[in-house]
């Protein structure tokens, strides 16, 4: 399977089948090097002692992969903590290398050491010494040094290599989610644009906006002028500024203040419409045509034409948040619920783009509707 093959795997199944790849073959390999090693040299036998000696190695590696893998790696590459991933590596590898030097016997331990040892005594025996020490020791017999030897150097330096490894396809297999996710982020964008053209500011909406401006013509022209230049700012934002990733925190809260203006032409004073925002916003980002879903939805559900009804809409910056809420009141007269497409895709736009770093609380009461969110705000050029 190729990289990019490997890749289209969700993350976790993806890293799963290297992982157990790569172990497979670091626990085969010693195996088969067994097997080729007897089968070229007819005096050798298979020894199981020797490749189970080879086995708890390679097992010891193995925990400490599995600790390193699901502990100390998520860390570093999902929560960013460096100081501490590297304060507790920096421990586990000391304490690897001062185990491999504590645990390792003084003399070689390897299999062929003893066999060496054991052909050295008989030919002492031929030669009729009765002490092994007139000898003294066998060919490449080696006192433990002091501190290290590179037996000791080796696997620390292996161990720092498998760490790293792991962590470079943690990396990996984040960045491909990142890609994707940002895709997706591109996409569910792009639908929101067009279900918003579709549904949100649907054709019913201009033409009752145009008959209301119309009527204002004989009426009062200089209001129907100003109607008219609300209602092409509304749609300049719509066309221009609502497809991009962020806009302007203030064009955002001037498009809404333009859609409640233009909503005001149709309803009479039984509607109690009271905004409540800052007078101005500082020069930060914002995802677009996210709170218009829910002014939208407050307008579309929360007005009787028979009874009195309400719209409150409120939009401040505190703490480097965005907080906005929106409250309706409800009639029974509405047979229509709240929620549908638009207020759905809100949602997902919000975990696309701020992932948990959002609140949002909906309460729908039996008279009255509310929607609570809360955003960060990005500090980014906002000139858009």
């Amino acid at each position: 399977m190729s990289k990019k093959g490997i890749l289209q795997f969700p993350r976790k199944h993806g890293e799963t089948l290297i992982y157990a790849f790569c172990w497979l073959l670091v626990f085969v390999i010693p195996l088969l090097m067994m097997y080729v090693r007897t089968r070229n040299h007819t005096d050798e036998v298979f020894d199981w002692e020797e490749l189970g000696h080879v086995w708890i190695a390679e097992a010891a590696f193995f925990v400490i992969f599995l600790i390193h893998n699901y502990l100390l790696a998520p860390l570093l590459v999902y929560k960013k903590r460096r100081g501490l991933y590297l304060g507790i590596v920096s421990v586990l590898v000391i304490g690897f290398g001062i185990y491999q030097f504590s645990t390792r016997p003084s003399g070689p331990h390897h299999h062929k050491y003893k066999m060496r040892m054991e052909q050295i005594c008989k030919q002492k025996k031929a030669m009729g010494i009765n002490n092994p020490d007139q000898m003294g020791p066998p060919p490449g017999h080696h006192r433990r040094p002091f501190i290290v030897d590179q037996f000791d150097f080796i696997s620390v330096i292996i161990l720092v290599l498998m760490l790293g490894m792991n962590v470079a396809v943690k990396l990996l297999f984040k960045q491909n989610e990142s890609e994707k996710k940002l895709q997706q982020l591109k996409n569910e964008n792009l639908h929101q644009q067009l279900e918003y053209l579709k549904y949100q500011i649907n054709p019913h909406f201009f033409m009752n906006t145009l008959n209301n401006i119309h009527a204002l013509v004989d009426i009062d022209p200089e209001e129907a002028k100003e109607s008219i230049i609300e209602l092409s700012k509304l749609m300049r934002y719509v066309l221009y500024d609502g497809n991009k990733h962020m806009s302007s925190l203030q064009k955002e809260s001037d498009f809404i203040d333009n859609y409640i203006e233009l909503m005001k032409l149709r309803y009479s004073d039984k509607v109690e419409i009271v905004v409540d925002r800052d007078k101005s916003f500082p020069d930060v980002l914002v995802a677009p045509l996210i709170t218009i879903t829910y002014v939208e939805n407050a307008f579309k559900h929360g007005v009787s034409y028979r009874l009195k009804s309400f719209i409150h809409i409120t939009s401040h910056v505190k703490d480097g948040r965005f907080l906005f809420s929106c409250v309706n009141s409800k009639h029974k007269e509405s047979t229509e619920r709240h929620g549908g497409v638009g207020l759905e895709n809100t949602r997902k736009r919000l975990d696309l783009i701020y992932g948990d770093d959002y609140k949002l609380d909906i309460e729908d009461g039996e008279e009255t509707y509310s929607v609570r969110l809360e955003i960060p705000l990005n500090y980014g050029n906002a000139k858009c």
